[in-house]
């Protein structure tokens, strides 16, 4: 509808894939976490639309970002969190008896490594640090001593 104005209302700007539940609850946005847009519906300027390429600039990781446990979680979670990236291919020897993240020897402080390990490897994007909402995204790099992140 060329020179028609409208009114609308935008549900959602971007998809929310660190969002739990059913996958359609996560994929309302019109972009993605990249800034890539999902439907071409006109907003973008000169030109730039959809084919997967971005619309914007990617965000800016300079300022680093790690992965790391919530405080509040529990034991038996990151136990559950720890078990999952390990089987999913991350390399966990790091956090064994010997390893260079073995100390301090803390459930906490394992989880932390395999968790931002995940999170490194897949992206960094929000939903890489989620496990079920006992990892969090920090600006401070964690590595201590021997171990780093």
């Amino acid at each position: 509808m060329p020179n028609r104005r409208f009114e609308t209302y935008i549900f959602g700007l971007f998809n929310e894939e660190g969002k739990p539940g059913p996958t359609a609850e996560r994929n309302w946005g019109l972009f993605r976490a990249d800034f890539s847009p999902v439907y071409d519906v006109g907003l973008l300027r000169n030109g730039q639309g959809g084919g997967g390429r971005p619309a914007l600039p990617a965000p800016s990781t300079a300022g680093g970002k790690w992965c790391v446990a919530r405080s509040g979680a529990t034991n038996t979670q990151l136990q559950d969190s720890i078990n999952w990236v390990c089987g999913q291919g991350v390399d966990c020897k790091p956090i064994q008896a010997g390893g260079s993240c073995f100390n301090p020897s803390s459930l906490r402080t394992h989880a932390s490594f395999v968790m931002n390990a995940y999170f490194q490897s897949h992206g960094r994007t929000d939903g890489a640090c989620n496990f079920s909402g006992t990892g969090m995204i920090v600006g401070n790099n964690p590595s201590n001593g021997a171990c780093k992140y």
